[in-house]
C-alpha cells in the first residue's frame, strides 16, 4: 500500500514535467533500456524532480516492482478462510493489470489527455481496493460452514 503511495507520486511528477510525451516506446525507452540521458550533470540531485527520462524510468520501475508485489500479496491472501477478503485481493489484484494495460496504452499513444486521466483515476481506484483489501484482511467478516454472516 505505501509503495502504491509513492508510485502515485512519480506519476504526478511524470505528469508534472509531462515526462509522459519524452519517451514513447514499450518495453525500452527510446530504443534502450536504461536511457543515456537517466543522469544529466548539470542538473545534480534535481535530475529526480526534472529529468524526464529519470522520472519515466523511477514511474516504470516502480510499476514493475509494484506489480509483483501485488501477485506476492495475492497469492497469500487466497489463503484467506474468507471469501470476502479473497474477493476484495482479487478486486485489487485485477485492478493492478488495469493499471499497467493503461500505462503501457499512455507511453505507447504518447499521452493523450483522456487517457492520463483516466490513468490517475485508476490510480485512485486502485489505492482505495488496496485500502479495501487491507482493511478485510485485517478485520474479516464472519463465516461459517454455511458462508458468510452479516
Amino acid at each position: 500500500m505505501h509503495l502504491t503511495f509513492v508510485q502515485i507520486l512519480i506519476g504526478a511528477l511524470v505528469a508534472g514535467i509531462d515526462a509522459g510525451r519524452s519517451y514513447t516506446g514499450w518495453p525500452t525507452m527510446g530504443g534502450e533500456w536504461i536511457p543515456a540521458a537517466i543522469w544529466d550533470g548539470t542538473l545534480g540531485w534535481r535530475n529526480l524532480f526534472e529529468n524526464p527520462a529519470t522520472v519515466q524510468f523511477a514511474h516504470r520501475m516502480v510499476g514493475y516492482v509494484l506489480a509483483i508485489m501485488a501477485v506476492v500479496v495475492w497469492m497469500r491472501a487466497r489463503r484467506s478462510p474468507h471469501p470476502v477478503t479473497r474477493g476484495a485481493f482479487t478486486a485489487m489484484l485485477a485492478m493492478v493489470a488495469v493499471q499497467i494495460g493503461l500505462g503501457i496504452l499512455n507511453v505507447l499513444h504518447a499521452s493523450p489527455l483522456s487517457l492520463a486521466l483516466i490513468h490517475q483515476v485508476g490510480a485512485m481506484a486502485l489505492f482505495v481496493l488496496m485500502i479495501r483489501a487491507r482493511h478485510h484482511a485485517r478485520y474479516p467478516f464472519e463465516t461459517s460452514v454455511r458462508g458468510t454472516i452479516r
